[in-house]
């Protein structure tokens, strides 16, 4: 009963997970569970949160006083201080509120909030970065949205209320008839994130110039069907339209990773999210234009360009490490 424990949850606009370690945060020691995102009202993530991380300690024996803190890692833009999430795209509702809700439940543990990139390059930065790379890291997330964390001279980014690396609103086609979930036009993410690649492919089947025949065949002719992951396979197979998308898609990652590196001049840039299950497609390009021709996207020497081996779990360890840096009282988050 003495032993101590870290919990961390990440929110994104798909999953909510939610995880305990020991204090050391022992990779071994890792318990997790998780859940689609909940979206009937403003209330709905906070109650699986709370709802799993009971199931989770209740399943596990242990108490909350043996708890040493959460870290929530989520979606933003994020106010830190009141733990609310406002103007958000993905989440179902514009302001989601956690902090008061999660701390009616959990009322004596200290509770820490970070955007979820932010808490994705500290779970970089604690379980897998190199030491020379550690300083000056960036981590890229290609999911539902674009987000990022950036670690430079060895200090988190953050910004006034926690929003420092908003990487995936950088407008990176002025001129855009393309829409972002934010209200903006051109953003990177109405290119390059999952929902941005469907809703193009959408639009460019409802204009009809360019072939999609490979792309319905897999979707047995119901548009409903069709997400990233089934424009990626067809793209794989020669459909005219999806080619287009997933060209696209990858243009402007190119840009975008510019942009961050001219920003932030980072020695590597971790990619991440859901989009990474069609990796094979996006980031040995990236890879080859940084290595062999970088001054079209970025005046900066060109970072290293890797993934991160945790998949999705990036954002949850990114929450358990807060929590651990926010104990230590870690120069990298002072």
């Amino acid at each position: 009963m003495d032993e101590k424990f870290i919990a961390g949850v990440d929110i994104g606009g798909t999953w909510v997970r939610v995880a305990i370690c020991t204090a050391d945060l022992n990779e071994n020691n890792i318990i997790k569970n998780n859940s689609r995102t909940l979206k009937k009202n403003k209330y709905s993530i906070s109650n699986s949160v709370c709802q799993m991380l009971s199931e989770i300690l209740t399943e596990n024996n242990i108490e909350n006083d043996q708890i040493l803190g959460i870290g929530i890692a989520t979606a933003g833009p994020l106010d830190m201080e009141k733990g609310e999430v406002f103007n958000n795209a993905n989440l179902g509702f514009r302001v989601v509120p956690l902090k008061e809700p999660i701390k009616k439940k959990f009322p004596k543990i200290p509770i820490y909030f970070i955007n979820d990139c932010n808490g994705s390059v500290l779970g970089i930065h604690f379980f897998e970065a190199e030491d020379d790379e550690r300083d000056n890291l960036v981590y890229i997330s290609m999911s539902t949205g674009i987000g990022g964390g950036v670690i430079c001279s060895g200090h988190l980014l953050l910004g006034k209320e926690g929003n420092a690396a908003e990487i995936g609103h950088a407008l990176v086609e002025p001129k855009s008839k393309f829409r972002c979930n934010c209200g903006a036009y051109g953003c990177w993410e109405a290119y390059s994130s999952g929902t941005g690649v469907q809703n193009r492919a959408l639009d460019a089947l409802n204009e009809g110039k360019l072939n999609a025949d490979l792309l319905l065949q897999i979707v047995d002719n119901e548009i409903s069907k069709i997400t990233a992951k089934e424009i990626f396979q067809a793209a794989k197979k020669g459909d005219e339209l999806s080619e287009k998308i997933v060209e696209d898609c990858v243009y402007y990652t190119k840009v975008g990773v510019g942009l961050v590196n001219n920003y932030y001049d980072s020695t590597s840039i971790y990619f991440g999210g859901a989009m990474m299950k069609d990796k094979d497609q996006i980031i040995p390009l990236i890879i080859e234009q940084f290595k062999k021709d970088p001054i079209k996207f970025t005046i900066n020497h060109p970072p290293k360009i890797k993934l991160t081996k945790y998949k999705d779990e990036i954002g949850l360890r990114g929450a358990l490490a807060l929590v651990k840096y926010k104990l230590e009282k870690n120069k990298i988050i002072s």
